[in-house]
C-alpha cells in the first residue's frame, strides 16, 4: 500500500513537471498535447486489463464527441445556409471563433476531451486523480482562450459537456448494464 502511494505521488509529480514545463514553453502546445489525456488513460486501462473503465472511456468518447461535433457542424451549417436571417446569425454568433471568424467554435472540443478524461479519472481512479485532471483540463481550456481559438463561453460549454456529460453517460450505461445483466440471471 505504501509503495502504491509513493508511486502515485511520483506519477503526479512527473505529470505536473511535464505540464508546467510545456505550459511555460508554449501554452498553445500545452492545450494541443493535453487534449489527448484520454489516450494514456485508455492505454493504462488496456495494459492493466481493466475493461470496465476502458469500455466507459470508449462509450463516453463516442457519445460526447458526437454531441460536440454535431453542434459544431450544426452551427457552421446554420451560419452558411441562413446567413440572410438576422435572428439565426444572432444565435450562431456563439460559435464564431475569435481567431478566424469560422463558426466551428462551440463547444471547445479540446476542452471537452480533457474534461472527459477528468471525469473518467474521477470515477475510476478516485477523487485525488479526478481533481488533478480537472486542474490540467482547466489549463487546456485557458490555453484555448489565451490563443484566441475560443471564447470563455465556448470553453465552459466544452468543460460542462465533457465532465458532466461523461458522468451522465456513465450513469446511463451502468443503469442499462445493470438492468440487462439481471435479465440474464
Amino acid at each position: 500500500m505504501k509503495n502504491q502511494a509513493i508511486r502515485q505521488i511520483l506519477y503526479i509529480g512527473l505529470i505536473g513537471a511535464f505540464a508546467l514545463s510545456l505550459w511555460l514553453y508554449n501554452n498553445e502546445l500545452y492545450g494541443d498535447v493535453f487534449r489527448f489525456m484520454l489516450i494514456p488513460l485508455g492505454a493504462m486501462w488496456l495494459i492493466q486489463k481493466r475493461f470496465i473503465p476502458l469500455r466507459a472511456l470508449l462509450v463516453s468518447c463516442v457519445i460526447i464527441f458526437g454531441i460536440a461535433f454535431g453542434l459544431k457542424l450544426s452551427f457552421n451549417y446554420a451560419a452558411h445556409t441562413f446567413m440572410d436571417s438576422a435572428w439565426v446569425m444572432k444565435v450562431v454568433e456563439i460559435a464564431r471563433r475569435p481567431i478566424n471568424g469560422e463558426f466551428k467554435g462551440f463547444p471547445s472540443g479540446h476542452t471537452a476531451s480533457a474534461f472527459i478524461a477528468a471525469a473518467l479519472a474521477w470515477q475510476y481512479l478516485g477523487v485525488q486523480w479526478g481533481v488533478y485532471l480537472i486542474v490540467l483540463a482547466g489549463f487546456v481550456g485557458y490555453s484555448r482562450i489565451l490563443n484566441l481559438w475560443h471564447t470563455p463561453l465556448q470553453v465552459c460549454a466544452g468543460a460542462i459537456l465533457g465532465f458532466f456529460g461523461t458522468l451522465l453517460v456513465l450513469k446511463a450505461v451502468n443503469k442499462y448494464l445493470d438492468k440487462h445483466s439481471r435479465k440474464g440471471i
